[in-house]
């Protein structure tokens, strides 16, 4: 689809891909280090992915996870963007953001002081 941003993008944009998906730096993070792992094929939905493709992000999850969580005390918040709440001109993706204890995150405060290391993060990633 031409219209769809996601499919607009190449490859040099991807961090790290799956069999079925592709992940990549938000290009307006809510927080430093937050992805966005984007379906290779033009979903709409969760209930849109066919199981292998749904076991393959959640296996996604977990590895990303893993590696945010060995950066510091860092962890991680999953979300879903599905169906009719998707963001106009794209396909189903999930969010990846990376928290740390009182970040603010739920209260809507900017962290402060606190950089995602995302050197490290993408030298884990292809250990």
């Amino acid at each position: 689809m031409s219209e769809c941003l996601f499919c607009q993008l190449t490859r040099a944009s991807w961090i790290t891909e799956s069999e079925h998906f592709y992940v990549v730096w938000d290009i307006d993070p809510i927080q430093d280090g937050h992805m966005l792992l984007i379906s290779k094929q033009h979903r709409q939905s969760l209930q849109a992915l066919s199981a292998e493709e749904a076991a393959d992000l959640l296996v996604l999850q977990q590895q990303l996870l893993e590696k945010v969580e060995q950066i510091d005390d860092w962890g991680g918040t999953l979300a879903i963007n599905n169906g009719k709440l998707m963001d106009e001109g794209t396909h189903f993706h999930c969010h990846l953001i990376p928290r740390f204890k009182d970040d603010g995150f739920w209260d809507k405060v900017a962290p402060q002081g606190r950089n995602f290391d995302k050197e490290s993060f993408l030298r884990d990633l292809c250990d």
